[in-house]
Order: structure tokens, then sequence, then C-alpha cells
């Protein structure tokens, strides 16, 4: 991946987290939740399109293996949370732990269910459609089906009721993929070149108009938070950081910012369980240092399970993912 763009993983990723932390009368920061959410399926449009684009071009693309390989990266991560969600909270296994276990929960129009056990895994459940279709569609991406499926989009956000919007326009799969495909027409366009005049005055302003975004984000219509209000912003900060030419990005690829930036996946996977167990165990604490205390351990807990899990497991993988393409060759 691009540097600069796995740096900016992390920093949506902190915003996720404090849309989740709400403690002693201050509200959590839910602008910065629902658009690090549109980043990060932006963000994978453009970045599964970068690595495997050509390939599906090209008609060298093998699904199977790509497949594998998102498993790999994602679904351990995810059952292990799962395990230690319902070891904790002593849960009975019912059909929405099922539904989780095959990470099928987003496609069922219910908070109780798309939004239970680990709640935030939802996102793996409508990722993983997004790549299910990615080699079909990428080999599809043409300016009128990119008008078609912004119209569509237009026309079910105007047809979904208010008190469905987190189950149609934020967490359903279909709609989703909308995001997603942004990030694969993005990725055509950086594709081909551009150049940036100043990149450092590029960067700033786009940090200045993402800050603004946020500060609307209150007075916007709720159908518009999830998405369109950030599409705005997250499309030219995807352009302008994939060059990476400004001494913005300069920051991003220091080392400090690239290690975090690893850490972005296992962080957010873990984040929402962990405040919730430390808010509900610790004695009450100022909130700024109650707030450094979630984060700190989630950034240790984050750590210890890419160091000694994820990576153990990527080994494995890849060692197996390379004996399987010796005999098929």
């Amino acid at each position: 991946m691009i540097e600069t763009l796995q740096s900016l993983r992390f920093v949506f990723v902190i915003m996720i987290f404090m849309s989740h932390f709400a403690y002693r009368g201050i509200e959590p920061f839910d602008a910065g939740g629902d658009c690090g959410v549109a980043f990060f399926f932006i963000l994978s449009g453009f970045v599964v399109s970068l690595g495997y684009g050509r390939q599906v071009s090209e008609g060298t693309f093998r699904f199977s293996r790509f497949i594998m390989r998102r498993m790999v990266k994602l679904y351990p991560l995810h059952l292990l949370c799962l395990v230690f969600f319902l070891a904790v909270n002593v849960c009975a296994i019912d059909y929405r732990a099922l539904l989780n276990l095959f990470l099928l929960q987003s496609w069922v129009p219910d908070a109780d269910v798309y939004f239970s056990c680990n709640s935030v895994s939802w996102f793996l459940s409508s990722l993983f459609f997004c790549y299910l279709v990615f080699p079909w569609v990428y080999k599809h991406v043409s300016t009128m089906l990119t008008m078609g499926v912004l119209l569509l989009y237009v026309l079910v956000a105007y047809l979904t009721p208010y008190d469905e919007v987190n189950a149609i326009l934020y967490v359903n799969p279909l709609v989703r993929f909308v995001d997603f495909y942004i990030g694969m027409v993005l990725y055509r366009y950086y594709e081909r070149g551009f150049g940036l005049g100043s990149p450092t005055a590029w960067e700033c302003l786009v940090l200045v108009f993402l800050l603004m975004t946020l500060a609307a984000y209150p007075f916007v219509d709720a159908k518009l938070r999830n998405a369109p209000l950030y599409w705005l912003v997250l499309v030219p900060l995807v352009l302008v950081f994939a060059k990476g030419e400004g001494a913005v990005s300069s920051i991003l690829r220091a080392k400090p910012m690239l290690m975090l930036a690893s850490l972005s996946m296992p962080v957010y996977m873990i984040h929402q369980m962990a405040i919730g167990m430390l808010l509900h165990r610790l004695p009450l604490l100022p909130y700024h240092v109650m707030l450094f205390v979630c984060l700190l351990a989630v950034l240790v807990a984050g750590w210890l399970i890419d160091r000694f899990f994820l990576r153990q497991i990527g080994r494995v993988a890849d060692n197996n993912l390379r004996k399987s393409a010796f005999i098929l060759i």
C-alpha cells in the first residue's frame, strides 16, 4: 500500500475510536465515525484496484487466490474478537452469533443483528461483499456505470425512511459498495497520472476542507451524513495523498506513523469492546485521563495481537499460498 495512505488509516481509526468514546457527559465524536467508515470503504476500493486491477484487465486475475488472501488478512482477527466477546460476555451461541461467524450480519436490517457481538465487525461483513464483486465490476467501470451507480444511490437515499437510515444507508452491503466503487473509480483516475502544482498547499487545503466537513456534520441531513457529505472531501484527499509529494506526506511516511498504521485493523476491531470494558471496570477518572488510559490500552492490545497473532498467521498462510501456487503451476 502507498505509505501515506497507510498512515492515514491510523488517523481515521482514531476518529472512529473517538466516535465510540463517551464519558462524563461528553458526547462521542459521531462525525468522525461516519467519516472514518466512508474513508475505509473508499480506500479499500482504491487499494484493491491498485493491487489487482491490472491483473483483472489482463486476464491473469485468480479469484480464489484473491479471496483467500482477503480471508487470511481479516478473518482470523474477526474470529479472535468474536470468540473473545462470547467468552467475556458468557453469551449463548444464537443465530446472531452464527451470522457474525459467517460475516452475514450486515445483510439483516435489524440493529440487534448487524450491531450484535463485536458490533464493529459489520464493516467486514459489508466489505467482503465488495471483495466478492470487485473483479466483475472493475472490468465494467465506465462513465455510464458511475452515473448509474450514483443515481441509484440518490434514489435509494430518497426512498429510505429516516428510522431506517442506519440499516440501509450506513450498514447495508449493497449501499456501502458505492463507497468502494468510488475508490475503484479514483484509482482509474490516479492510474492515468496527474500533477499537483503545489503539493503541500493541496495537502493543507484538503485537510482544512476535511475539518470544515466535520464541523458541518451536525447541520447536515441524516441521509447525507453516512457518506455523501464526505465524498466531497475524501475523493480529493485520497488522490492528493496518494501522490504523496507534500510536507504533510513526509510526516505520514515517518516510521512512527507507519508503525501505528500497521495496528489500524486490530485497533479498529478491539476498540469498542475495550472501551466498554474499561469504562465499566475502572474507577471514575477525569475525562482526559480515562481517554488516555483507554487509547493506550487499545494500542498495546493491538500491538500484541499484531505481533503474536496476526504476523504468525500471516507467515503460515504465505507459506501455504506459495506451496499451492507451485502445485498449480
